[in-house]
C-alpha cells in the first residue's frame, strides 16, 4: 500500500463535488495504485522521471511524484488536482529536488526540454524582469547578491529578480509568485530586513537530515520530507478521516497540518517550567496550543491535560478546533481525568466548587474570614450594582473620584482577594502594587467599610463573584482538598485578559515542574481588566518566552493599520518588560484599508450598507462579512438601520456567526474570530474611546482604560483577512489620528 503525502500549492478551488471526487482518487491510490482506473501515467520527456498523472474523472488530473525506497516502500507526493492539459504541463516540467544549499525538498521548473540539469524553483507568473537601472533594495540595505545563492539556496535567476527589486513591495511580489513556501518567508524576511543568520535559524535552514553518503536520489527526497521547513508545506496523511478533513478544508486545512518550524518547536519541546509563548494577533499563538495539547497527549496517554481560555465562547471555539485538529484525542469532562479537558477558566473555578463539596465552602475561610455557606455567582451585571448599593450606603465620605464601582471592583480583585485579605487591620498594610490610586490610612478605613457592606450585602443575597469564586477554588486547592493538583500541563490561551485570581487558580491547578504552564498571550490585546505580572502569581518564565512575528490572517496593509493603533500607548508584558510593537509581517497582500468619514449617522448607515451589498454582489460569502461595534446598543442600531436599507445582517453575541447573513456583533465578541471582510463601524469621537468608561474611571486610571481601548481597536482591527473599511460619523476617534493616511 503506497504512502501519499500532500503538498501544499496553489491550486484551482475546487467545489464540494470535486472535493468528494478527489477523495476518492486518494483513497484507492492509498489502497492499490495499480488499479486501472487511476490511470496513474508517467509524462514523456518529463524534467523529472517521478512525475505522473492520476484520472480524477474526465476533466481533471492530479498531478502526483512516486518515490521508491527500501525502507519506507512508493510514497506519492500529491501535487495538487488541475485541468486535464494544465496537469500534464505541469507534471512534465516541475520536478522535486532537494535544495543543494537549504536542504529543503522544493518543487522546481526545468529550462529546456526534457529537464536539463538546471532550472529555477516553481513560479507562477513569470519571475518580474530585472531593472538594472534603478537601486537594489536588497543592495541599499548590506545585503550581497551572492548570499542570495550561497546561504539561503536562491536559484540564480531568482536570486536576480530579488536583487533588482527597488523596493520592499516588489520583494513582496515576487514572494506572492512563489510556490515553496521556504522561497516566501525567505524573501518576506529578506522585504523587512531580517539577517541572513536570522532567515536561516527562523526556518531551521541550518538543520541537516542524516542521509548515507551511498543513498539513492529518491532515499535522498523521502529523507528530505522531514526538513522541518518541508513540513510547512508537505504532510503524511495516515487515516480517511484526516484525509477528508485535508481535502475538505480551506487551503488543505493548512493550520492544522503545516506548520512553520518555529511553530512546531513550541508545540512539541520540552520545557523546564512555565514557558510564555506571545506574538500579535493572527500569528498562530492558539494554533501552537492546539498542536501542543495533541502533543502532550499522544507523548502520555495516561496525562492530564487541560486547556483553558479567558471564557466560556472562547473555550467552546477551542473545543471545536482541537476536534477539527484530532478527533482521536480523549477529550474528559471531569478535573483529574486522563485526557484533555477543555474549559473557560471560570469553568474550572466551578469545576473545584463542584468536585470539593463540602471543603470548597469551607476553604472559604481563607477568603472571608470564616467559613461560608453555598452560594451562586452573580449574573451579568449584578456586581456592579451590589458595589453602588454599597456606595451608597457607606462610602459618602470618600472623595467622588473613588465613588465608582469600577474602583471598587478594581480595589477588590486586585487588592483584597489577591493577598486573601480578610482584616482592616490587613488591609491597612497591604501592599497595593499598579493601582494608580494612592491611598492614606484614613481613606483605607473609609474603602473597607464600603468592602465589608458589599460582602454584607453579597451574604444575605447567597451570592458571589467569579472572582470571589476563583479564590476559594485556589484556596480548595492548596489545602490539599483534591489530593494534589488535578492537571499535569495546563496550556493558557488569551493570557493578557487573566485576573490575578485567575493566575493563582491556575497555579494551584497544576504542580511546578518539566512543561507543567504553557502560556500564550499579546500584551496589546488586553481589554480586559488590569496588567498582571505573572511573578507574583508563583510563576516564573523569565527566561522562557518567546515571540511570533509572522502573520498568518490577514494582509501586510490591513496589519500595518492595526498596529499603527497601537502607536503612543506604552505596553508592559507580564515579566514588567517593554511590549514591542514591531517586527510583525505578513507574507499577503491586498487593498489598502479604506477610511469612510460621513457628516452624520445616517450618511453612516448608508455607507456601511453599501460596502456590505458591495461585498455580497462582488461574490464575497456573505457569512464572511462582519461588521463590528464597540458597544451593544451601536451593535443592535447597525442591524436595525441596515434591514431599513434592505441589508439583512445577524446580531451575534458571541461564539460563530449564525446562518448564511453578514454578521454584526461588538468588538470585545469579535475576539478570536476572523473574517474575510471587516467594518470597523462608528470609530468616531464620542464613541471611541467610550466615554463611559472613562468617566467610571478614576484620573489615575485613565491612561489604563485608554491603553485598553486602543487595544480593542486593534483587537477588532485584526479580525480582517483581506479587506477593512473604518466608518465614523461627524469627528473621527482620537485613536484614529495619525494611524493611517
Amino acid at each position: 500500500m503506497p504512502n501519499v503525502q500532500f503538498a501544499k500549492v496553489r491550486e484551482p478551488r475546487h467545489d464540494a463535488a470535486v472535493k468528494a471526487k478527489i477523495f476518492t482518487f486518494v483513497q484507492k491510490l492509498t489502497e492499490d495504485d495499480t488499479t486501472a482506473a487511476l490511470h496513474i501515467e508517467p509524462m514523456q520527456q518529463a524534467a523529472d522521471s517521478r512525475a505522473r498523472t492520476g484520472r480524477v474523472d474526465q476533466f481533471w488530473r492530479a498531478v502526483l511524484y512516486r518515490i521508491d525506497t527500501p525502507t519506507a516502500g512508493t510514497t506519492y507526493v500529491y501535487a495538487g488536482t488541475w485541468p486535464h492539459d494544465q496537469a500534464i504541463e505541469r507534471a512534465r516540467t516541475r520536478a522535486l529536488r532537494i535544495n543543494p544549499v537549504t536542504g529543503v525538498i522544493e518543487f522546481y521548473e526545468a529550462i529546456g526540454e526534457g529537464g536539463g540539469a538546471q532550472g529555477v524553483p516553481t513560479a507562477s507568473p513569470s519571475l518580474p524582469a530585472p531593472a538594472p537601472k534603478k537601486e537594489s533594495y536588497l543592495g541599499t540595505n548590506g545585503y550581497l547578491r551572492p548570499e542570495l545563492e550561497a546561504l539561503l539556496g536562491f536559484d540564480p535567476a531568482v536570486a536576480d529578480a530579488l536583487y533588482a527589486a527597488t523596493s520592499d513591495d516588489e520583494l513582496l511580489a515576487i514572494s506572492e509568485n512563489r510556490e515553496n513556501e521556504w522561497e516566501r518567508l525567505a524573501i518576506l524576511g529578506l522585504a523587512v530586513l531580517d539577517t541572513i543568520d536570522k532567515i536561516r535559524a527562523d526556518l531551521r535552514l541550518d538543520h541537516q537530515e542524516d542521509v548515507p553518503d551511498d543513498a539513492s536520489d529518491d532515499e535522498r527526497l523521502q529523507k528530505g520530507l522531514e526538513h522541518p521547513a518541508a513540513k510547512m508545506q508537505f504532510t503524511f496523511i495516515d487515516n480517511d478521516e484526516e484525509l477528508r478533513r485535508v481535502i475538505e478544508g480551506e487551503d488543505f486545512g493548512a493550520w492544522r497540518v503545516f506548520l512553520h518550524p518555529e511553530q512546531r518547536e513550541y508545540a512539541t519541546k520540552s520545557r523546564n517550567g512555565a514557558f510564555r509563548l506571545t506574538g500579535g494577533a493572527g500569528t498562530g499563538k492558539t494554533v501552537v496550543l492546539l498542536h501542543r495539547a495533541r502533543h502532550l497527549h499522544r507523548a502520555n496517554v495516561t496525562g492530564r491535560v487541560i486547556l483553558t481560555t479567558f471564557n466560556r465562547s472562547l473555550a467552546e471555539a477551542l473545543k471545536r478546533d482541537l476536534e477539527r485538529l484530532d478527533g482521536s484525542i480523549v477529550r474528559v469532562e471531569k478535573l483529574g481525568e486522563a485526557g484533555v479537558l477543555v474549559r473557560g477558566v471560570d469553568q474550572l473555578a466551578a469545576a473545584v466548587r463542584d468536585q470539593a463539596g463540602a471543603a470548597f465552602w469551607a476553604s472559604a475561610e481563607a477568603v472571608y474570614g470564616s467559613p461560608i455557606e453555598p452560594r451562586n455567582p452573580f449574573d451579568g451585571n449584578q456586581e456592579t450594582s451590589f458595589w453602588q448599593s454599597a456606595i451608597d450606603s457607606a462610602g459618602q465620605s470618600l472623595p467622588p473620584q473613588l465613588q465608582s464601582p469600577a474602583f471598587f471592583e478594581g480595589e477588590y480583585l486586585h487588592v483584597v482577594l489577591s493577598q486573601s485579605i480578610t482584616t482592616r487591620e490587613q488591609y491597612f498594610t497591604a501592599r497595593r502594587p499598579g493601582r494608580g490610586v494612592a491611598l492614606d490610612r484614613r481613606k483605607r478605613a473609609d474603602v473597607w467599610t464600603v468592602i465589608e457592606a458589599y460582602r454584607q450585602a453579597t451574604s444575605l443575597a447567597g451570592k458571589m463573584s467569579f472572582a470571589e469564586l476563583a479564590a476559594v477554588a485556589t484556596a480548595t486547592l492548596n489545602a490539599g482538598a483534591m489530593d494534589g493538583a488535578p492537571a499535569d500541563h495546563l496550556l493558557v490561551d488569551e493570557g493578557q485578559d487573566l485576573s490575578p485570581l485567575h493566575w493563582g487558580l491556575l497555579r494551584a491547578l497544576v504542580a511546578e515542574g518539566p512543561d507543567d504552564l504553557f502560556i500564550a498571550e499579546d500584551s496589546h490585546q488586553r481589554i480586559y481588566g488590569q496588567r498582571v505580572v505573572l511573578s507574583r502569581h508563583g510563576i516564573a518564565i523569565r527566561g522562557r518566552s518567546r515571540r511570533l512575528t509572522l502573520n498568518y490572517r490577514t494582509t501586510q496593509q490591513n496589519l500595518g493599520f492595526a498596529m499603527s493603533v497601537l502607536e503612543g500607548g506604552e505596553y508592559l508584558d507580564v515579566e514588567e518588560g517593554q511590549e514591542e510593537v514591531n517586527g510583525y509581517r505578513s507574507s499577503r497582500r491586498g487593498p489598502a484599508p479604506l477610511l469612510v468619514g460621513n457628516p452624520n449617522a445616517t450618511a453612516q448607515y448608508e455607507t456601511v450598507a453599501a460596502t456590505v451589498r458591495g461585498w455580497i454582489e462582488e461574490g464575497v460569502p456573505p457569512q464572511n462579512i462582519a461588521i463590528l461595534a464597540r458597544t451593544n446598543s451601536r451593535r443592535d442600531a447597525v442591524k436595525t438601520a441596515l434591514a431599513e436599507r434592505g441589508v439583512t445582517v445577524s446580531a451575534v453575541i458571541s461564539g460563530e456567526g449564525q446562518g448564511a447573513s453578514p454578521v454584526v456583533m461588538t468588538m470585545h465578541n469579535a475576539k478570536g474570530q476572523e473574517f474575510s471582510r471587516v467594518v470597523l463601524f462608528d470609530v468616531s469621537e464620542g464613541q471611541m474611546p467610550a466615554p463611559w468608561a472613562l468617566d467610571q474611571a478614576a484620573p489615575e486610571e485613565r491612561d489604563d482604560v485608554l491603553l485598553r481601548e486602543r487595544s480593542l481597536l486593534y483587537v477588532a482591527a485584526s479580525r480582517a483577512r483581506d479587506e477593512l473599511v473604518i466608518t465614523w460619523g461627524g469627528e473621527p476617534s482620537v485613536l484614529l489620528s495619525g494611524s493611517w493616511s
